[in-house]
């Protein structure tokens, strides 16, 4: 099953604009630029922020263990360019509040009331030292005794990292691919409901960068624009909770997977804020009579267990829920196979594809019989 979240709050920090706010933008921009001077390269960082409480509220009224979920952190690009061929973005836990603000990069005059590249406009308190700047790395912060440190160099954010084993950043790797960014941030996401090494660590949300390499290799250039939660679109960044609900147990028959068809009893319409149980039916497509099977026709047939499900936008053709081999399995027991939909999180008043993968031995079947539904406020 699966839960979908959108951000509390998202900019963007220029070092080439580093007083000005964009705490509005519709975009979000990780990379480097060429600065006015013609030469130096400028970087860009985007910061992004889930509200937990969210996630501790599912965990709670679904019943299920935090530690077995699964976190996807998704953006969308708008725009990308003179990106090398192989680079690598990485997310890092924000060490410092900082406030959203309601600046554009091009605001004349800049708005400066919210994070921006030299300061995240909010007080801190770490260890003995207080400030209203980013922390530097000079200044060598621990949380409590935990070998938890904050990493920065007074500028374009801060982060944490551990002097042992544990980490503290996410990170995908491109070659010669798309610039979406789709990132497991389960660990990110499970310090901070959970701490680590004993030690509470605050949500201050995610920093997103070229990693530190890439960032320092003069080589390597260009940006991507990713859609942010202020655009005008469908393609808001999104984070996406999974985890395993599925049970199978079933005195049906197993239907002929050479010769089958599915159908279930969606409604057209559901809410956002509903959680509906799919019923999934299935029958032989050219099934015999028999003494003891008058009404073939009728007769429902289960699916193997090895069935899973996605959704798709039916607009874009884009997927919402992709296929999981471990989060997305579609259940079973003696009326038919049956799955779970939390349509908290779909954008209303759009429609919405059901599709089927079903892997048998070592093939695998997809079945796209134009099961629509319609998400609405």
């Amino acid at each position: 099953m699966f839960r979908i979240f959108y951000p509390e709050a998202d900019a963007t920090v220029y070092e080439g604009a580093s007083t000005t706010n964009t705490g509005l933008d519709e975009i979000l921009e990780i990379g480097k630029r060429i600065g006015t001077d013609g030469e130096t390269l400028q970087k860009s960082r985007a910061l992004i922020k889930f509200d937990t409480t969210e996630i501790t509220d599912t965990v709670s009224k679904y019943n299920i263990n935090v530690n077995s979920c699964k976190f996807i952190l998704q953006l969308y690009t708008s725009y990308a360019k003179n990106l090398p061929a192989q680079y690598t973005l990485e997310s890092k836990l924000i060490a410092q509040p900082w406030i959203n603000g309601t600046g554009y990069l091009n605001s004349d005059p800049i708005v400066t009331n919210g994070v921006t590249w030299a300061k995240p406009y909010t007080s801190w308190s770490l260890d003995s030292q207080t400030g209203g700047l980013w922390i530097s790395s000079s200044q060598q912060i621990e949380l409590g005794s935990s070998g938890i440190l904050v990493s920065g160099s007074g500028a374009g954010g801060s982060w944490l990292y551990s002097t042992g084993s544990t980490s503290f950043s996410s990170s995908y790797d491109y070659s010669y691919q798309t610039t979406d960014l789709t990132l497991n941030v389960t660990d990110s996401i499970l310090k901070w409901i959970s701490g680590s090494n004993s030690q509470s660590i605050d949500n201050n949300g995610f920093i997103l960068k070229f990693s530190d390499a890439d960032e320092a290799n003069d080589a390597i250039a260009g940006y991507i624009n990713f859609f942010s939660r202020d655009t005008h679109t469908i393609y808001v960044p999104k984070l996406t909770m999974y985890w395993d609900n599925s049970t199978y147990s079933s005195s049906l028959s197993a239907v002929d997977l050479e010769s089958y068809t599915v159908y279930t009893k969606m409604k057209p319409e559901y809410k956002d804020n509903e959680i509906v149980k799919i019923r999934i039916y299935t029958r032989d497509k050219y099934p015999q009579k028999s003494p003891t099977n008058l009404f073939p026709l009728q007769t429902v047939k289960r699916l193997p267990a090895t069935t899973y499900y996605a959704v798709r936008d039916a607009a874009t053709d884009e997927y919402i829920i992709p296929y999981d081999d471990i989060y997305t399995k579609v259940s079973c027991d003696n009326t038919s196979n049956y799955i779970y939909i939390d349509m908290n999180g779909f954008m209303p008043e759009r429609y919405y594809r059901l599709e089927f993968k079903i892997v048998d031995s070592f093939t695998e079947q997809y079945c796209n019989d134009e099961i629509y539904f319609k998400v609405v406020r």
